[in-house]
Formats: C-alpha cells, sequence, structure tokens
C-alpha cells in the first residue's frame, strides 16, 4: 500500500542521513518562517483567530501541554498554538514554498513541529528529523497530485499540507508504521482547501494553513491512542487521488502506476523550495521581477506608458483582477502587481499598506503615485502564453512588454524571466534572508537569531524561550 511505504520512510529517518546542505537549508527555512510569523501575528486574520481562540477556550488558563503562540508573549495548548502560527506564517504571502508541488509547505511544516517540541521538550535533532520528513512528503505528494489536482481547484497548501502536518506530528510523536498509516489515512479525510478562497479575496485561504496544522495533529494524537483511518485514502477507489485529482476515466492502473514516485522516497529535496521576496502570491513574482527589470530603463517616467502586456502561463495569468476590493484581492492581482512594480519599485509589506492608506483601494486618492498605479493598471492587457504554458510549472515564466507614448523615446521594451528570484536555481543569499527579517521586525534584537545556528544542540523548548522572548 501506498500509505505503507510513506509510513516506512517517516519513521526510520535519522538525523544522521541529512546532509550539511539540507540541514542549512532547514536553519534558513526557519528563519525565514519565525521573521515572517513573528510580524504576520498582528495582522487582521491572526488577531481574529486568537481571539476566537480564547473565546472559545475562556477559562482554560492550564494545559497539560503548553505551545508559544509566536510573536506573543502568551502561551497555548498544542492545537491552538499550531492554529494560530500556521495563520500567521500564511498570512503576508511571504512563505517558501515548493515550484512544482505547488505549496506552501514551511507554514504547515514548522507550527507542528514547534508546538510539539516545545510541549514535550524535544530536542533540536528531533526538530530537524521532523522538519525534513515533513518536507519531504510535502514535496512527494504534492509533485505527485499537481498540476491536476490545483487545476481541479484545490489550495494543495490545504489539503496535501493536512498530510503534511500529520508526518511531522507522528515522527516527533514517534509513531510505529501502524500508526502512521492511521495517521495519514485521518488526515486524508479531513484534507481540505478550495481556490475560490484564495481568489474570492477573504481569509479563507490562511485558514486553509491553520486547518492544516490542527488536523494534522488531531490525527497523529488519536492515532497513538488508537483510533484508525483508511490505509487507502489515497489511492482508493472512493480516496483523494480519484475524487480530488483525476477526472472520471483518468484514474486507473493502466494509466498510473506509484512505482516511479515511490523511487523518490527518501532522496530529500529540501533545497528545492523557493523563498519569496514579495508580499504577493508566488504566482506573480516572475511578472514582479521582470517589472524591475523594465523600471531600470524606464525610471520614474512611467507616465509615459502608453500600454503594458503581461504573457505569461495560463495559472498566472488567470491572476487577472483588476479591481481589488481588499488586501487579499491585492495580493493576488497580477495587473496590480505589476504597476506597482513600474511605479514605486520593489515594494514590501509596509509599503503596500501604505498605499492602501493613500487609497489605492479607493475610487479617489490624491496621491499622484497612487493614481498613477490605477491609470497603469487601465493600460495593462494579460495574455496566456501558449509556449510559456508548456515551460509551467517547470519554470514559472513571465514576459512584459511596454510600449512608451510618442513624447518619450517612442520605443517598446521587454523582458521575460523564466524562474523568480528565491527559487534554488535564482537563490537569495543568507544575508538577503536576514535583510528580508529585519525588514519585517525592525525593532527585533537580531543577536537572538545566532541560537538558530546550533539548533541541534539545544532543547526547542529552549529556542523558543531565546527567539519569543
Amino acid at each position: 500500500m501506498f500509505l505503507q511505504d510513506i509510513a516506512k520512510f517517516i519513521s526510520s529517518y535519522r538525523y544522521e542521513q541529512a546532509t550539511v546542505e539540507t540541514i542549512n537549508v532547514i536553519k534558513a527555512a526557519f528563519l525565514d518562517y519565525f521573521g515572517i510569523t513573528y510580524r504576520g501575528v498582528g495582522e487582521n486574520p491572526s488577531f481574529i483567530s486568537f481571539n476566537t481562540i480564547n473565546e472559545l477556550f475562556a477559562g482554560y488558563n492550564s494545559f497539560n501541554l503548553e505551545a508559544s503562540v509566536i510573536g506573543k508573549n502568551v502561551k497555548t495548548d498544542i492545537l491552538s498554538a499550531a492554529f494560530i502560527n500556521g495563520i500567521s506564517a500564511h498570512v503576508l504571502e511571504l512563505d517558501d514554498g515548493h515550484r512544482q508541488a505547488q505549496a506552501h509547505l514551511g507554514c504547515v511544516i514548522f507550527p507542528t513541529a514547534l508546538a510539539i517540541c516545545e510541549a514535550y521538550e524535544l530536542s533540536g535533532r528531533e526538530f530537524f528529523e521532523a522538519v525534513i520528513v515533513g518536507y519531504e512528503v510535502g514535496i512527494l505528494l504534492g509533485k505527485l497530485v499537481n498540476p491536476r489536482h490545483r487545476n481541479n481547484g484545490f489550495h494543495t497548501t490545504g489539503t496535501i499540507g493536512t498530510f503534511v502536518s500529520g508526518a511531522v506530528a507522528a515522527k516527533l510523536l514517534n509513531l510505529d508504521e501502524s500508526q502512521i498509516v492511521n495517521t495519514l489515512g485521518l488526515c486524508g479525510t479531513q484534507a481540505a482547501g478550495l481556490l475560490e478562497s484564495d481568489h474570492g479575496g477573504t481569509m479563507g485561504k490562511v485558514l486553509h494553513v491553520g486547518k492544516a496544522n490542527y488536523n494534522g495533529i488531531l490525527s497523529a494524537f488519536l492515532a497513538r491512542n488508537g483510533f484508525t483511518g483508511s490505509e487507502t485514502i489515497f489511492e482508493g477507489s472512493e480516496g483523494f487521488l480519484k475524487t480530488m485529482v483525476f477526472n472520471n476515466g483518468e484514474f486507473g492502473e493502466d494509466k498510473y502506476s506509484f512505482e516511479s514516485i515511490l523511487e523518490d522516497v527518501g532522496s530529500v529535496h529540501v533545497r528545492d523550495i523557493y523563498f519569496k521576496k514579495y508580499p504577493f502570491c508566488r504566482h506573480l513574482h516572475s511578472s514582479i521581477d521582470t517589472a524591475l527589470k523594465l523600471k531600470v530603463s524606464i525610471g520614474d517616467e512611467y507616465n509615459h506608458i502608453d500600454n503594458v502586456a503581461i504573457k505569461t502561463y495560463e495559472v498566472a495569468a488567470q491572476h487577472n483582477n483588476y479591481n481589488p476590493k481588499n488586501l487579499e484581492e491585492l495580493r493576488q492581482s497580477l495587473p496590480y502587481a505589476v504597476a506597482i512594480t513600474l511605479v514605486i519599485g520593489e515594494i514590501d509589506v509596509d509599503g503596500l499598506n501604505q498605499l492602501i492608506e493613500y487609497g489605492l483601494l479607493e475610487n479617489y486618492s490624491t496621491v499622484d503615485k497612487v493614481n498613477s498605479i490605477k491609470d497603469l493598471v487601465n493600460k495593462m492587457i494579460i495574455l496566456s502564453d501558449a509556449k510559456l504554458n508548456e515551460l509551467y510549472p517547470k519554470n514559472r515564466p513571465a514576459n512584459v512588454i511596454i510600449k512608451l507614448d510618442e513624447s518619450f523615446r517612442r520605443g517598446v521594451f521587454q523582458n521575460i524571466t523564466l524562474i523568480p528570484k528565491g527559487d534554488f536555481e535564482n537563490p537569495f543569499e543568507l544575508s538577503e534572508l536576514i535583510d528580508k527579517f529585519k525588514n519585517l521586525n525592525p525593532i527585533y534584537d537580531i543577536n537572538k537569531l545566532t541560537i538558530i545556528d546550533n539548533i541541534e544542540n539545544y532543547s526547542m523548548k529552549d529556542v523558543i524561550g531565546v527567539l519569543n522572548g
């Protein structure tokens, strides 16, 4: 059975198998996660989720197992901590992901791992084992189900993320193979997340992450106590693949084999994750990078732009909201992402919030740059390009073409980006990740981060105690 092979890998993986490269990537990913989450806890969805948990559990001030809410001097139960931290990790649209798995993984892996490690005072080495297992399982399953799963309307971070959280929790709870299979079986029947939430401008997108953490941990604890889950939840006739991936008639032994997929189990692909620079959906980043290249030539003469054409792959082209009503919709809007870049340049969380304060989402603004952004959006066309679409998902290409008016050069400028900044082929330096952390958390004592260099030598309870203050 498929899940039995996955369970065997989860159970048997040891810290000693990890390469130096893998450990270093995990440390970088943890640094990135912590900085994003520490800042993200102040965002409205995190605020609401925190208050809702307090409302539901009012009076329950003592828990046998406690875990920290990142960015707050507060501890709560494991499930609630992982739920809130997952939401905070995803709310800024800055968390890591994997191009071909089409999922954000760190926002599910780290909240689960930290909650259990802190509560049980587990070691840094145990933390690394579980985190590596989480990335491995997430990448494997994400690549297995996509692009079909995503094209059917499912948000992989929520669906596959539930399995990932369950794998991490099962590893840390030291479950045997049978219990791990039950964990994953229970995860499969709770896996959820619809892309309508992503593109509908709601907070449902970040709820997917919180629930993936919550349901994964719950599944592992239930399985440890004898609760059973289906061992065929993935490949069964009414399982995950048949109902949530393949269309009628596509799924069958003659057309699909797990053998080639299972050959990859245990071949850790952690280095393949990407880190994000801009607070927009990852599908917009190649267009942003391309617009930044063109801005070098155009400078502040953006008012002389006659029109802009963005040619990209189909999934990215579908992010064509020309009239975002709120911050959630804005983070998914390709026209606005490119227009903001051409006018402002590289944008960060504070810059985006400031533009909203200046009336970016309103019908009227007195700020010239805001009006220039809106004007550019109205001059923009987005095209799904067949040749670029063939390159996806191995690449995420975007070609931006700008035509200037007759009073300024009368030229046409264009450029193309195949892989956005932050992927391992076009990587961040560690110094850039630290700069990202400082930009998000300017008053944080950056010296605390040195403990991440030697996590394997500490209890994770001590690590969180230092980092969270």
